[in-house]
């Protein structure tokens, strides 16, 4: 974690839930969604758990310390079912207050797409500014520590590699790598890196149609499977938007991504409403069949 994210942690439930979506950390959203008798926050009050962090609060004392435990034993096991779970600040809590309460814990295991940066020049600093804002994964990897340091000021995670293209092996399977360094040579040796995996969403490599050609003919010769070779785009960005300045190209490149994110997450998203549809449903029958003083 970088010193500026250090020292501007978010203090409210909602920012936490952004900030650790792109730390790329599991978190437990914890609410209260229904109380009785003397409680220390009423219902709708919420908190965010990760396994190393808390932020907001449900009152303090017991009640808000077994929350968290049960919260981060349930993100230890990977849990993924969101469920109710019922506290009496008296019996089970020894707390004064006397009420009770019903906690929802809805978990998020961050599988939000990762897309990777290499490279933190003009265009790269431009294209995490807006990324950031979106519901992406973001990492900026470079061989430059000074660069990275301006970018890390967006939220998004930045990592310093003295061979950047070593770390492409450690990137998970469909993720989106966009190669933006300041080296050519640097950019085939990731581009070679990228395409001998086979198990990526996109690679994308700034440049021209020259250049793209070069790389083309020379990754034929050196990649195992030369038909891998289509998979590399080369010049990235959508050509409708044009412009040479840093955010112009920024913004092209982040209209290619956020195009292809839709296409490659639609089937995803609607099993994910299905199954969030259930859940809900599962849910509202669990809180309604429940009684706070049973």
């Amino acid at each position: 974690m970088s010193d500026w994210q250090t020292r501007f942690l978010p203090t409210n439930w909602l920012d936490a839930c952004s900030y650790l979506k792109q730390q790329q950390q599991p978190f437990c959203i914890a609410t209260i969604v229904a109380e009785a008798g003397s409680v220390p926050r009423a219902s709708g009050a919420k908190m965010v758990i990760s396994q190393q962090q808390q932020f907001d609060t449900l009152g303090g004392g017991n009640l808000e310390f077994s929350v968290i435990k049960h919260a981060r034993e349930q993100l230890e096991k990977g849990t993924k079912t969101n469920h109710i779970e019922r506290f009496s600040l008296a019996a089970d809590l020894a707390q004064c207050c006397g009420g009770a309460v019903q906690v929802l814990f809805e978990y998020f295991l961050v599988d939000q797409p990762l897309i990777t940066i290499y490279g933190a020049g003009h265009v790269s600093h431009c294209l995490s500014e807006i990324l950031a804002k979106l519901p992406v994964q973001v990492q900026v990897i470079d061989n430059r520590q000074q660069w990275l340091d301006s970018i890390s000021q967006f939220g998004v995670n930045t990592h310093y590699h003295p061979q950047p293209e070593n770390s492409v092996a450690e990137l998970k399977a469909n993720s989106y790598v966009v190669i933006l360094s300041q080296d050519h040579s640097l950019d085939f040796a990731l581009s070679l890196a990228a395409l001998r995996r086979g198990d990526l969403a996109f690679v994308g490599v700034i440049g021209s149609q020259t250049k793209a050609q070069r790389f083309k003919y020379r990754l034929a010769e050196q990649l195992e499977d030369p038909s891998h070779c289509d998979q590399l785009t080369c010049p990235i960005g959508l050509p409708e938007v044009s412009g040479k300045l840093p955010m112009q190209v920024a913004v092209s490149i982040s209209a290619q991504l956020i195009t292809l994110l839709e296409k490659n997450t639609e089937n995803q998203q609607r099993a994910q409403r299905k199954q969030q549809w259930q859940t809900s449903n599962s849910l509202r029958k669990q809180l309604t069949g429940k009684q706070l003083n049973e």
